[in-house]
Parts: C-alpha cells; sequence; structure tokens
C-alpha cells in the first residue's frame, strides 16, 4: 500500500508539467477544455450513468455510496491532431497525465481525493502581413491551464439511492504571447499577458439503482454544478526580444489597475447533467447521458476579443459495455471488458460567428488483474471546429490509458 502511494505522489509532482494541448481553439477563454473522465467512463462516452463497487466516477461523487474496496486510478492520455485550413495542413502530438485519484470507503461514508486537468492552454499561430511596409509576422503563442484538486464524498441515503457532494481548488497560470517581426529589424517586440487564476467550485449529485427480475438493473443519475467565480491576478508587459528569445533591452510594465483588469473575475457557468442506463451486472450495460452547461462563461477580460463568444452548450453521450464471461478459465479474450461509446458537444464556444461542435467516437477494453483490479486501453477518434470564415478544423485520434487497482482496508484481522 505504501508503495502505490509513493507511486501517485511522484507521478503528481512531475505529470502536470506536461504539455496536453496544441489546439488553437486553446486560446480563447481558459483554454480547452478536458474530456475529464476515467478512462472507463471516457470509453463509454463519458456516461456519467454507470457505477459499481469497484471503480471510480469522479465525474458523480453520489456513485462513491456504491464503493466496497479502496480505489487508486491513474489515467494518461496520448493525442495526435490533424490541423486543416483551406489552404494547409499541420500535425501535434501531446502527452499528459489525466487524473490521479484514490477513494477509500468506511462505515458511514466513501470519500475520494486526487487532481486532473480542468483545461489546458497551448497552440503556435501566425499571420504574415506582407503589404505592410515593411512587411510584419504577427505570432502568437500559449502555455498554461487550470488544475482542479479535489475532494468528493458519497453516501447511501436510502437503499438503492446515494446522494455525494464534490468540491475542488481550481488553480494554474495563463500565458498568451503576441511577437512581432519586422522585416530588416533586428528586434522584435512582445506583448506577454500572463493571468494566476484561482478558485472554488462544487457539485452535488444523486444516483439510483433499482433491479427488475433478479437481472435487470435500472440506473440514474444527475449532477448539478452551480455558477462559480474564479480569481484571476493578471500582469501585462511589452518588451524587445532578439531572434534567439532573449532579452532585447527595452521592458515596460503596462498599468493594468488603470484599466480596470488587475484583478478580474472569470465566471464559470452552472451545468446540469442527467444519466440512465440499463445493464446486468458483471455482463452489460448501455447508458445515455445529457449535459447543459449555461451561456456567459470562460470569458477571460484580460484578452478583451470581440469576435469570441461563450454561449450555452448542450452535450450528448450514448455508450455502455459488454463482458462476455468475467470467471472463464479457457478464454482469456471472454474475461475482458469491451466497450464504446459516441459523444457529441453542441455549442459553446463560437468564433466569427461560427460555433465550434465536437464529435468522438470511443472504444476499448478493460484487462482484468490481480482480483478486481484492472487495466483499461481506450481509443478515440473526433474532430472539432471549421474551415469556415478562416478557422480551423481538427481531426484527432487518442489513446488512452488507465490502471484501477483495489485494496481492503480498515478489516480487522482474524488471527494474531
Amino acid at each position: 500500500m505504501h508503495k502505490i502511494s509513493i507511486f501517485f505522489i511522484l507521478i503528481s509532482i512531475f505529470g502536470y508539467s506536461q504539455r496536453s494541448s496544441y489546439s488553437p481553439y486553446s486560446y480563447f477563454g481558459v483554454g480547452e477544455t478536458n474530456f475529464s473522465a476515467t478512462v472507463e467512463n471516457q470509453m463509454m462516452g463519458g456516461n456519467t450513468a454507470y457505477y459499481d463497487s469497484v471503480h471510480q466516477n469522479m465525474n458523480n461523487a453520489a456513485s462513491l455510496s456504491k464503493l466496497k474496496l479502496v480505489n487508486y486510478s491513474v489515467g494518461v492520455d496520448l493525442k495526435s491532431t490533424s490541423y486543416v485550413t483551406n489552404e494547409s495542413t499541420e500535425k501535434s502530438t501531446a502527452a499528459a497525465i489525466n487524473y490521479i485519484s484514490v477513494a477509500i470507503p468506511t462505515k458511514l461514508l466513501s470519500f475520494s481525493f486526487g487532481i486532473k486537468p480542468k483545461t489546458s492552454v497551448g497552440y503556435l499561430l501566425e499571420s504574415n502581413e506582407t503589404s505592410l511596409t515593411p512587411p510584419e509576422l504577427n505570432r502568437f503563442t500559449g502555455s498554461g491551464g487550470l488544475s482542479n484538486a479535489f475532494v468528493s464524498v458519497g453516501i447511501e441515503f436510502f437503499k438503492n439511492w446515494g446522494i455525494g457532494i464534490s468540491s475542488s481548488y481550481a488553480f494554474g497560470n495563463l500565458n498568451h504571447y503576441h511577437t512581432k517581426i519586422l522585416e530588416d529589424v533586428e528586434l522584435y517586440t512582445r506583448v506577454s499577458s500572463e493571468s494566476s487564476i484561482s478558485g472554488l467550485d462544487y457539485n452535488f449529485s444523486s444516483v439510483y439503482q433499482k433491479t427488475f427480475n433478479e437481472k435487470i438493473t435500472l440506473y440514474t443519475s444527475i449532477v448539478y454544478h452551480p455558477e462559480v467565480s474564479y480569481k484571476s491576478k493578471n500582469n501585462q508587459t511589452i518588451q524587445t526580444i532578439n531572434p534567439s528569445g532573449n532579452f532585447g533591452g527595452d521592458f515596460e510594465q503596462i498599468d493594468l489597475e488603470a484599466k480596470g483588469l488587475k484583478n478580474t473575475n472569470i465566471k464559470i457557468p452552472s451545468s446540469l447533467s442527467f444519466g440512465l442506463g440499463l445493464g446486468q451486472d458483471k455482463k452489460w450495460f448501455l447508458g445515455l447521458n445529457y449535459l447543459r452547461t449555461d451561456e456567459g462563461g470562460f470569458k477571460n477580460q484580460l484578452m478583451g476579443l470581440d469576435n469570441v463568444e461563450f454561449k450555452s452548450s448542450q452535450t450528448y453521450s450514448i455508450g455502455g459495455f459488454f463482458l462476455p464471461k468475467y470467471d472463464s478459465f479457457t478464454d482469456y479474450f471472454r474475461t475482458l471488458t469491451y466497450r464504446v461509446g459516441l459523444r457529441f458537444k453542441n455549442g459553446g464556444l463560437f468564433v466569427n460567428n461560427q460555433q465550434i461542435n465536437e464529435i468522438g467516437l470511443n472504444f476499448g477494453f478493460g484487462i482484468p488483474l490481480a482480483g478486481v483490479s484492472s487495466a483499461n486501453l481506450g481509443f478515440e477518434i473526433g474532430q472539432r471546429g471549421t474551415k469556415k470564415s478562416s478557422l480551423i478544423k481538427e481531426k484527432f485520434f487518442s489513446i488512452r490509458l488507465g490502471v484501477s487497482l483495489n485494496d481492503l482496508w480498515f478489516v480487522r484481522s482474524m488471527y494474531n
């Protein structure tokens, strides 16, 4: 148990320094929102309705009411993306840790804690203005993102009915740089816009199970996230740099106090999620999920972009799993859990009056390990955005690996 704890601590120290996005759409707001769920749930399209006694559902604290064993979960993601415009195609690859979490059941309640990325910023955009005198190249780069350190509690309020609450502390930095390069001018000019973000948020959830004919189980879930505001401490400078990126000699701190932009708030809008599914224990599951996020949030006042709007969005997902025979001793492949899911996000971000939609097909399988532990390998094929209005369409392929390890605590030994 101590070795596993050290393993999680080491991952948390090194993992979150990795870049998980190169998307040009991470330029807007607080960055690209991560598809945050365990690999098991991601492979089912992000469905929050399913839960059992040995796995975590990090998007639904109430599901902890079912947990019977201590669970350690970690997931990593490798994503390859093609960026397609009307003129060209570029590619990138990004890798990062998706989540680290520990869930512990007790006699009265179950709780979990961990860390997961909330948003990611990472892009490189260039605009070459050859019609100007002298010609100029504008280069836009960004880095950073937000992470959530969370604590969740779930309790079985009545038989088959669980309720939960999750609270998280969001923290991170959003860094945006605009470099102007003039032809035959030795030094470049760079404007740096940097924000340090922090804030608390929370959500409430409820789950209910009902078994019919001792075989088929109905699963339902509700998750509500109230509107909150994050604090943003902002800093903006303008300086000269040389072609190697080193300081060029001139530096000026922009007075954000006079503009009312030194300390701002970023609204995180409220959201409501419903999940519904049917399944047979250790055999199969099929579920639907709907998530609505209200409009008007995520705007970063420091950037002041006029061509960007954040409207309400809807995310639809359908998915499930099939386990042929979990206790088969003769056919190993029948002990694998096969999962598949489809998700579609409608709306949210609008750029140049164009709606930025996203769709992803998920599939993969779970590999049983010792006891009820498992390793999970998942894949996603999808796309986001559009080539209209000089925008970019992204086509991506993700490989996700998750490990779910189980242990038994708080059991008194029968022998001395």
